[in-house]
């Protein structure tokens, strides 16, 4: 589980946790067996591995984009005219919209997964002209958003996760939500998005309609834009191995770090948690 060359590239303490991590995820005994399944063996096989793609990428990976427009190039495609979506439903609390929303954000309305995976959106609670808003597209359209987000994920392969419960600010008529989403992208080469955190604010109208979802994201556009045209063995490990009932708090903690992380991705608080 040592792979000098591809470790020197790394800063000295992630190095440094990266080989000792994968010595003792590896390390087999008559009390600590290690089936091939289980999720202490795909930590450290995501490792080594991990380390080895990182001497194939560049120190800066935006640095490509940097003088790109990315808003020119990842515009919605044509997805047909505006439609309506269907009745509506008005005059909710902002507490009941949040309860709604946050469902809507972890498993989706009808429970095909969550909508920014699946489309699966429940379209009653928008204004059919809200404005949807993030680092790469701007629209004003519910029908159209949602069929982009129809074939934008694989709901099967991809998650969202609500980090926690939805604020609600009475005086500007807002919820925000955070999430960590992250999966693969319907496109012939399957890239991975990497696992990355948003902070969405949803803006009410005067009958109780969202009429504005404005997104922000963790990682950049460009990153973004990049990890769609990285190939599958370069894109971040990923697992939905199932936590067993009697894994250690330390592997569960790892497991959850690395899983669906690209390494140059890491904070330094993240690295320093890697080393710890």
């Amino acid at each position: 589980f040592t792979r000098p060359s591809s470790l020197m590239n790394l800063p000295f303490v992630y190095a440094a946790s990266f080989a000792a991590t994968c010595t003792a995820l590896s390390r087999k005994g008559p009390n600590n067996p290690l089936p091939t399944s289980s999720r202490r063996s795909w930590l450290a096989k995501s490792l080594v591995s991990a380390s080895a793609a990182l001497s194939e990428l560049p120190s800066n990976p935006s640095a490509a984009f940097a003088d790109v427009d990315i808003r020119e190039y990842t515009a919605l495609a044509p997805l047909g005219t505006p439609t309506s979506t269907g009745d509506k439903l008005t005059g909710l609390s902002l507490s009941e919209m949040a309860s709604r929303l946050s469902h809507d954000l972890a498993e989706g309305s009808t429970g095909e997964g969550g909508y920014f995976v699946s489309g699966d959106i429940s379209t009653q609670l928008f204004r059919d002209d809200c404005k949807f808003v993030d680092p790469t597209n701007s629209v004003s359209s519910l029908s159209r958003y949602q069929n982009a987000l129809k074939i934008l994920f694989d709901p099967k392969q991809s998650f969202v996760e609500v980090l926690e419960p939805l604020q609600i600010d009475e005086s500007k008529n807002q919820i925000t939500a955070r999430i960590r989403s992250g999966g693969i992208i319907q496109l012939p080469w399957s890239p991975r998005i990497s696992s990355y955190e948003s902070t969405i604010k949803y803006t009410i109208d005067g009958v109780g309609l969202i009429k504005s979802q404005e997104q922000e994201w963790s990682i950049s556009a460009s990153e973004a834009l990049k990890e769609t045209f990285t190939p599958p063995f370069l894109s971040a490990p990923y697992s939905n191995i199932p936590k067993p009932q009697n894994e250690p708090t330390d592997v569960t903690e790892l497991f959850n770090l690395i899983n669906g992380h690209r390494p140059q991705s890491y904070s330094q608080e993240e690295r320093s948690k890697i080393a710890s």
